[in-house]
């Protein structure tokens, strides 16, 4: 939980600095706070994936009416909305303008002081996304963080078992992968997760806390040489969240070729972890797990073959019949 707890205190100091900023540095404090949440993936995946709950009006549009209001006012609908309308001006509001914007705002409050003013726009324009940011830290981002030690533990611990009881059953060997993480996702996150409830378009192996606060739609396959096999896989979790109307959806896929690599081509940057597509309306994870053990040391393996999954495979799954 280290990098999430990193997370919480970055934007914590963050929060405090622009809030008790004076107005000679309020812009530029603004700026760095900006500059940070852009660079780190998790944030930066959250407040895109409140995009597709809400788009909200145009940021000169939304100013406007706050100058007409004479104080910050909040035209959208819905929590994810009113966040993006503030990370839009958190992200565009350059350092030289900052302090004519809280004048412009406040300056018929009947408040005098500049320092005041730019408080004021701080705390009201503000507040609100920071504190949204860290509550979906806690729950939204935890998913990732409980996938990134189940590779972990896969990968490092329990893939020689894993492997063993597949050899055994290997009609039903996508169902024991998927009982595998249905188990790990309850034991470390306390993730409640049910077999194959009914959907409209069919079951997903794994779907969490349907009628929770923060419900996952989450699916496992196996790869063993089908990229199209994953592709399917990825359209069949998107199809998943619009049956219960979910933003995010996410993708396990445990690699079960002795020689070949999985990459995932996604539309995030090349270094962002797990990498995601971003289709109409949800956004969908998509995690390798290597499931087979090693058959030698890394130094005696020869040259390994890659196979990617792009935007390409996933889109033609999206337009099969």
């Amino acid at each position: 939980m280290r990098l999430l707890d990193d997370l919480q205190e970055g934007l914590a100091r963050r929060y405090r600095q622009i809030i008790n900023s004076r107005r000679q540095n309020f812009g530029r404090e603004v700026k760095y706070t900006a500059d940070w949440i852009a660079k780190q993936p998790l944030l930066a995946a959250i407040i895109a994936e409140a995009r597709h709950v809400e788009e909200p009006p145009a940021l000169e549009e939304w100013l406007r009416q706050c100058q007409d209001e004479v104080g910050i006012l909040w035209p959208t609908n819905t929590e994810e909305g009113r966040a993006v309308l503030s990370w839009n001006l958190l992200s565009t509001l350059q350092p030289e303008h900052a302090e004519s914007l809280a004048v412009q705002i406040y300056s018929r409050t009947g408040i005098r002081d500049i320092d005041v003013m730019v408080q004021r726009l701080a705390g009201d324009a503000f507040t609100s996304l920071f504190e949204w940011l860290a509550e979906q830290l806690q729950f939204r981002s935890s998913v990732v963080l409980t996938l990134r030690r189940y590779v972990y533990l896969t990968e490092r611990f329990n893939r020689v078992d894993l492997n063993a009881k597949y050899l055994e059953r290997t009609a039903t060997g996508e169902e024991l992968y998927n009982d595998d993480l249905q188990k790990f996702l309850f034991q470390d996150a306390h993730y409640i997760t049910h077999a194959k409830p009914r959907s409209a378009t069919g079951e997903p192996d794994l779907v969490g806390e349907l009628d929770g606060e923060d419900p996952i739609v989450l699916d496992g396959k196996l790869y063993k040489g089908s990229v199209a096999y994953v592709a399917k896989g990825v359209r069949q979790v998107y199809e998943y969240a619009h049956d219960y109307g979910k933003s995010v959806a996410y993708l396990v896929v445990f690699n079960r070729t002795p020689d070949r690599t999985l990459v995932v081509a996604g539309d995030g940057p090349a270094d962002s972890w797990p990498p995601y597509f971003e289709l109409p309306g949800v956004r969908v994870y998509v995690v390798v797990v290597r499931a087979l053990p090693p058959a030698t040391t890394a130094s005696k393996m020869g040259p390994l073959n890659t196979a990617t999954l792009a935007r390409g495979d996933v889109q033609k799954a999206l337009d099969e019949d």
